[in-house]
């Protein structure tokens, strides 16, 4: 594995330093990519402690493609972490690896006190398309998802929303068969493996066009639940609208486990754009916490949220074609949680891109409304 690897990383040092916009060798080979830097400030809840810390991040994504219907694809994520997050973060480098990888293809590089060099193989397969049926095996990201920022029908590999600074989202090693029944319908089966014993993923889903939305059913085992789901997505009027519900059917008791989310979007006059949305965690925390470590935001398919009832409005503007602002804020009634969502960003050149985000967290503890920590990021990005 670690011969494998440092082969990608030299080919990815030679193709970056002549990459421009991307490489490609027409019907054979094509490279693109990115290189981030991202500066981290933790602040305590009344900005009184601050922990800094810093991001070089590296995406490297290949595609040879060596016959018309047949497809190999490798993406690798290189991280560099240094500075006192990683200090005071026990076992900083053992969490870094995807919790839904069977297959251990990471490389913890170095691994010092305060500093961490990681790569992990991201995506990993083969695909094959022929008529109606296409095929693809191996490590790769199956998204079912349709809403924005909650996805309960996304049972194989599920995203933390407030993780911004991972676009491509978490893969699964798995095997996934799709078949175009016609224009207006397809069905399609995926299954992955854990690693873990009974927590392997199942399911078939059904996606078709009527009555204006785009509608999906699923059906499947996870972890060795049963699930069941569907999804839609239109508008209404001039307004996006759009939804997803999961039931984990359990092993103990009728009870079972819902995820529900519905949301609208809307473009008004002069750009700005509003989207609204709402989750329930029928399982979700219902009452104020006693302390911040009670509210898990490491998330899982079974839940979305901790909390049992959550809304959330972001709003953007595009100020000029370079420069936009985004706004969000998160309240979760019972626990009485807030986030808020702030975010700038800036385009420098036609492949450089800075953005300002920050996330402060607010919550009911002990019948006092306060804050629990703030945090600021800092991003320059390069796509290749």
């Amino acid at each position: 594995m670690r011969t494998i690897i440092l082969t990608y990383l030299t080919c990815f040092v030679s193709f970056t330093l002549t990459a421009q916009d991307s490489i490609s060798f027409p019907g054979k080979l094509s490279v693109n990519g990115y290189i981030k830097d991202m500066q981290t400030l933790s602040f305590n809840k009344d900005f009184g402690k601050l922990i800094s810390s810093n991001l070089l991040h590296n995406r490297i994504n290949i595609k040879w493609k060596p016959i018309a219907n047949f497809t190999l694809a490798t993406e690798l994520r290189n991280r560099m972490f240094w500075g006192e997050e990683v200090k005071l973060t026990p076992g900083f480098a053992s969490r870094l690896r995807n919790a839904n990888d069977k297959l251990d293809m990471q490389k913890i590089w170095i691994e010092d006190s305060s500093l961490v060099v990681h790569t992990n193989v991201e995506r990993l397969y083969a695909d094959y398309g022929i008529g109606k049926v296409n095929i693809r095996i191996g490590r790769q990201r199956i998204n079912w998802g349709m809403t924005t920022t909650w996805n309960p029908n996304d049972i194989f590999n599920t995203y933390n929303f407030l993780d911004f600074d991972y676009e491509e989202r978490p893969g699964s090693d798995a095997g996934k068969i799709q078949y175009r029944i016609n224009d207006m319908m397809n069905i399609e089966a995926a299954y992955a493996v854990t690693g873990i014993k009974n927590e392997s993923i199942a399911a078939a889903k059904l996606l078709l066009y009527k009555w204006g939305y785009d509608l999906q059913l699923i059906s499947g085992v996870y972890k060795n639940h049963i699930t069941i789901g569907g999804g839609w997505a239109g508008n209404i009027s001039d307004a996006g609208f759009k939804g997803e519900v999961q039931y984990f059917m359990s092993n103990q008791d009728s009870s079972g486990h819902l995820n529900l989310t519905m949301e609208g979007d809307y473009v008004f006059q002069h750009g700005w754009y509003v989207n609204a949305g709402v989750l329930l965690n029928s399982n979700g925390l219902t009452k104020p916490v006693t302390g911040p470590e009670i509210i898990d935001l490491r998330i899982s398919p079974e839940s979305l949220m901790p909390t049992k009832w959550n809304i959330i409005v972001t709003s953007s503007k595009e100020i000029t074609p370079l420069f936009s602002v985004t706004a969000g804020i998160l309240y979760a009634p019972g626990t009485n949680l807030l986030i808020f969502l702030p975010s700038l960003q800036y385009s420098m050149a036609e492949n450089l891109d800075i953005n300002i985000f920050w996330q402060s967290f607010y919550a009911e503890m002990n019948n006092e409304f306060k804050a629990n920590g703030h945090r600021g990021f800092l991003r320059i990005k390069w796509s290749f």
